[in-house]
């Protein structure tokens, strides 16, 4: 197949899985004579430059539409839309785009697309086991860190990461009076190989807070650390959402926290706790690789484009 991507940036993780599944790649084609004469199966936008550019999004839809030309977008900021609200359901109701893919089902209005549950994926091309094996993992010496945690903590620049922040310090002071040592280190300033260090070598790693949170409202979606930490064969211990429940195993491929105190102690409980630290880190690590990559997520894409194509012709 080929795919058009409008993205105002490169979308790395989606178009090194289509290309591996033998789909071609064209980013940013908005003349419909361009599209029709590259041959496009499908246009995928990006969705924050739909609410963003309605105009220019709106007069590519309606040409699509008439060429036949499937309209697709994958959503990853539910709840986050805000004021723009609105514009999500006119998109969803008025016949705008034909696949809606979106890693949350959280608060949809009705739709006359096709919804996809489509979440957010591990990119192994950057977070993998790197040389090493589950039995390295088992072994207690190599762990230096007992809790870690990696991403965005700063709230000066991202206010949208107070609620993060905030927790963190928290967990933080905890952590020192129970003289358990911990690293958290802004993800934007460690490259991939020292992110991957640091997360093998912790025995617990941290997510809390995702950027499509909104006013105090989390997400039902989990963010991209809970499938890149298992992909490392790292154990993860989550804030609680909603579909965590529907991509892992809770107790057996994921364990999740619902307040600062759920959180310490069941940090307390799985420092100790090796064995069972490591089996629930290697199941989500097999089911991962089997079920939540982002070549899983490009193939159902691609196959509900499949299905889409079929049915018109029929």
């Amino acid at each position: 197949m080929r795919i058009v991507l409008n993205y105002r940036h490169r979308n790395e993780r989606l178009e090194e899985a289509l290309q591996e599944l033998g789909h071609s790649v064209a980013y940013n084609l908005w003349d419909i004579h361009e599209i029709c004469a590259h041959g496009a199966d499908a246009v995928v936008f990006e969705f924050k430059q739909i609410l963003k550019e309605e105009a220019k999004f709106l007069n590519l839809s309606h040409k699509l539409k008439k060429a036949g030309i499937p309209r697709a977008t994958w959503c990853l900021d539910m709840p986050n839309i805000g004021a723009r609200r609105w514009k999500l359901s006119l998109l969803l109701k008025a016949n705008l785009i034909d696949i809606f893919a979106t890693h949350s089902l959280q608060e949809l209005p009705g739709s006359s697309a096709a919804i996809l549950y489509l979440p957010n994926a591990a990119w192994l091309s950057r977070y993998n086991m790197r040389g090493l094996t589950m039995d390295d993992l088992r072994d207690t010496d190599i762990y230096t860190t007992d809790v870690s945690f990696i991403g965005n903590i700063d709230s000066a620049k991202h206010p949208e990461h107070r609620h993060r922040t905030d927790f963190l310090n928290a967990l933080g002071e905890l952590l020192k009076k129970n003289r358990i040592n911990y690293r958290f280190e802004d993800g934007r300033f460690l490259d991939f190989d020292a992110q991957i260090e640091l997360i093998q070598k912790s025995k617990i790693n941290i997510n809390f807070g995702c950027a499509a949170d909104r006013d105090g409202e989390r997400s039902w979606g989990l963010p991209e650390r809970c499938y890149g930490i298992p992909a490392c064969g790292g154990f993860l211990l989550s804030d609680e959402r909603l579909h965590g429940r529907d991509d892992f195993v809770e107790g057996d491929e994921i364990v999740m926290f619902n307040s600062l105190d759920e959180c310490m102690q069941k940090i307390i409980y799985y420092i100790k706790a090796d064995t069972e630290r490591r089996r629930i880190a290697e199941n989500a690590h097999k089911r991962v690789l089997n079920e939540h990559t982002y070549k899983h997520r490009a193939e159902k894409l691609t196959t509900t484009i499949c299905g889409l194509k079929k049915y018109r012709l029929n």
